[in-house]
C-alpha cells in the first residue's frame, strides 16, 4: 500500500540507487530486483508527489531540481532509518535521542539546572516547559512530551510509572506588617483581599475545593496565574493568599516581606509526582525521581530548615 506521504523508504531507496549508480539497469542490479520493479517504482514516485525527478534525456541520468532536493532528503532519512535499525539490532538503548520534559513552574525554578545536566548524561537532545500541570497531563497522554512533573498523578489511567518527588502542606501567607489573627479566614477576608490562583491550574483548583469544603466563599477579586507575582502583591500589602513551601522557595522565600503560618483549616496538602509512560524510558524515570529528591533535599529543604524550621518537618520527600 502506497504511503500517505507519496513515498516510503523502499521507493527512496530505489530513487537513491538509481540516480547514484546513473541507470534503473544498474539500481535494479544492486538492489537484487527486476528492471521493470525498478521503473514501475521510480513512476509511482513521480505519480504520486507529482513531480519529475529526472531529466529523462541525460545519461547517466541526472535529477531535475526537484530530484536533487528529494535526493539530499532521502539520503538524509535512509541515513537516519539504517540507524535505527542498527540501534534495534544491537539492543543498546540506553543512550536516547530525544527526551521531552514538562515540570511544574516550583520545581523547574527549585532544581531545573541541575536536573538538565543529570539529562544531558541520558540522551543526545531533550526538551523541557513548564506551564499548567492539566496541559502537561494531556500532553504526556497524546505522547507530544515522555515524562512530567506533576500535581496530578493519573492514577485513571494505565501503562504510566509514578515516582514520588515531594509531599507538602499548604500554607498561609500574609504581609509582613499583618498584626491580626492568623487563625480565622472569614476575619482575615474581612480585612485584606484573598489573592487567588486562577482556576485553571491545579494548585488553584485544590485551594477552591478545600475552601468549599469548610463553607468559606471568599469575594473573588485577584486571581494570578503566576506565582511570584502572587506573592509580591502579598508582600507589598495587597492581600493574602495560600500557597505551598515550595512556591515560597520558587519566589525567593527570603526576599519576600510575608509571614508564613500554618492553614487554619483541616490540613492540605500537595504531591509532586514524576509520571512516564511504562517501559519506554528504561531506568531513566527512575533516575530522574532519585535525583530530584535529592536536589530538593539539598536545595529547597536545606532552606526551609534555616528559615521556617517550623515547616521543614512537615515537608516530606521520602515517602
Amino acid at each position: 500500500m502506497r504511503s500517505g506521504f507519496g513515498f516510503d523508504l523502499r521507493s527512496m531507496e530505489i530513487f537513491v540507487e538509481t540516480l547514484e549508480q546513473g541507470s534503473q539497469s544498474a539500481a535494479a542490479r544492486r538492489l537484487g530486483l527486476k528492471q521493470s520493479s525498478v521503473s514501475q517504482s521510480l513512476a509511482n514516485l513521480e505519480e504520486s508527489m507529482g513531480v519529475t525527478l529526472f531529466k529523462r534525456n541525460c545519461r547517466p541520468l541526472e535529477p531535475t531540481s526537484a530530484g536533487r532536493f528529494f535526493y539530499d532528503r532521502s539520503r538524509r532519512l535512509l541515513d537516519e532509518a539504517r540507524s535505527t535499525r542498527r540501534e534495534l539490532v544491537s539492543g543498546d538503548f540506553g543512550h536516547l535521542h530525544q527526551v521531552r520534559l514538562a515540570l511544574v513552574d516550583s520545581l523547574a525554578t527549585a532544581v531545573g539546572q541541575p536536573l538538565i545536566e543529570l539529562i544531558r548524561r541520558y540522551t543526545r537532545d531533550y526538551t523541557l516547559t513548564t506551564g499548567l500541570s492539566h496541559m502537561h497531563a494531556h500532553s504526556l497522554l497524546t505522547r507530544h512530551v515522555d515524562i512530567i512533573v506533576s500535581d496530578d498523578r493519573l492514577e485513571n489511567y494505565d501503562g504510566l510509572e509514578r515516582h514520588a518527588l515531594l509531599r507538602e502542606p499548604f500554607v498561609l501567607v500574609v504581609p509582613c506588617h499583618w498584626s491580626g489573627p492568623l487563625d480565622n479566614l472569614r476575619w482575615l477576608a474581612r480585612h485584606l483581599d484573598f489573592v487567588r490562583y486562577t482556576p485553571q491550574s491545579l494548585i488553584g483548583q485544590a485551594i477552591e475545593r478545600h475552601l468549599r469544603l469548610n463553607q468559606l466563599e471568599l469575594p473573588a477579586r485577584l486571581h494570578l496565574d503566576n506565582t511570584f507575582a502572587l506573592l509580591r502583591l502579598v508582600g507589598a500589602g495587597a492581600g493574602w493568599t495560600i500557597t505551598t513551601p515550595l512556591c515560597l522557595y520558587q519566589a525567593g522565600l527570603e526576599a519576600l516581606n510575608v509571614t508564613v503560618a500554618p492553614l487554619p483549616l483541616a490540613p492540605l496538602n500537595r504531591e509532586l509526582t514524576l509520571v512516564a509512560r511504562r517501559d519506554e524510558l528504561g531506568e531513566l524515570p527512575a533516575l530522574l525521581a532519585r535525583d530530584s529528591r535529592r536536589l530538593l533535599d539539598k536545595h529547597f529543604n536545606a532552606q526551609l530548615d534555616r528559615v521556617l524550621p517550623w515547616l521543614s518537618a512537615e515537608v516530606a520527600t521520602r515517602f
